[in-house]
């Protein structure tokens, strides 16, 4: 009985930890769009109307103008270090060089980008590219995000901004709205690229390895064979007996001969080889044969 009332306390437990567990994952706070209530932004600061000027200044007034003024990622902090300002709420705000590092990245992010975005000529730039679309929210750190549409001839983009309670960017990025079959061709084309890049590398260090020998000149030197070896011997043993007529009754030197014989001849013993007798012979047949 005890049993079958614990069981139950168990599954009753059980029950109501389940239940909470599914209550908490239906409680998650929705993030609440274009507006910033309840945030450390002022409302009657960051409204909608706000946020549509902030996105087109940077687009349309300040990225574009550049673009067609020949500036680039590379000359930016040249041609527009003293020049980065703008003008907001009838005031001209001076920029620190925070602010400028983050229109520096994110002008780099919109020069890679704008020729995926589309356009026909610089002189219908600013017709063809434009901000057609924001939003805005308080992201989970407690900032405030700017999302905005960048459409163009080819593709729409993410022009994303994050800004601080005083108005000012702390970053931003441009991402274009690629096809799947886009983005595959693209993951395929930098996979080859880096196999190419993997197989070019490997070969190149296998031919410098390759090339050690005759840099360092310790290349193998041919191994003789044992009838080259065999034939020398014989030649020292001649060369030895080149002056004496008749040694037949030296069995040492007799020995030696019929070991040098063996060896040219690839026996394995002098069984069967008998020296009778030793002579010069004509040296143009040494010089000869």
């Amino acid at each position: 009985m005890k049993g079958a009332l614990r069981m139950k306390h168990k599954i009753l437990v059980l029950g109501l930890v389940m239940s909470c567990l599914l209550g908490l994952t239906g409680c998650g706070e929705e993030t609440a769009i274009n507006t910033v209530e309840g945030s450390r932004y002022d409302p009657n600061k960051f409204t909608g109307e706000f946020v549509d000027n902030y996105a087109n200044i940077f687009e349309d007034q300040l990225f574009e103008k550049w673009y067609l003024e020949g500036v680039t990622p590379e000359n930016f902090e040249k041609e527009l270090y003293f020049d980065v300002a703008a003008n907001q709420q009838n005031g001209t705000i001076s920029y620190d060089d925070d602010f400028f590092e983050t229109c520096k990245s994110g002008y780099d992010s919109w020069y890679k980008a704008i020729k995926d975005i589309g356009f026909t000529s610089n002189e219908s730039l600013a017709d063809e590219v434009s901000v057609t679309e924001t939003s805005y929210f308080i992201n989970g750190d407690g900032v405030l995000v700017i999302d905005a549409t960048v459409t163009g001839t080819k593709h729409d983009a993410l022009m994303e901004m994050y800004l601080n309670n005083e108005g000012l960017p702390t970053d931003l990025g441009v991402t274009v709205n690629k096809t799947t079959g886009e983005k595959l061709e693209n993951a395929g084309l930098n996979t080859l690229l880096g196999m190419g890049m993997a197989f070019t590398v490997l070969i190149i260090i296998s031919l410098i390895i390759s090339l050690f020998p005759l840099i360092s000149g310790t290349g193998r030197k041919k191994k003789e064979s044992d009838k080259e070896i065999a034939q020398k011997a014989m030649d020292n043993t001649i060369t030895q007996i080149a002056d004496k007529e008749d040694l037949s009754s030296d069995a040492e030197l007799v020995a030696v001969i019929a070991a040098a014989i063996a060896a040219y001849e690839g026996s394995a013993s002098t069984d069967g080889f008998t020296v009778r007798s030793i002579r010069r012979v004509n040296s143009k047949w040494k010089n000869n044969r």
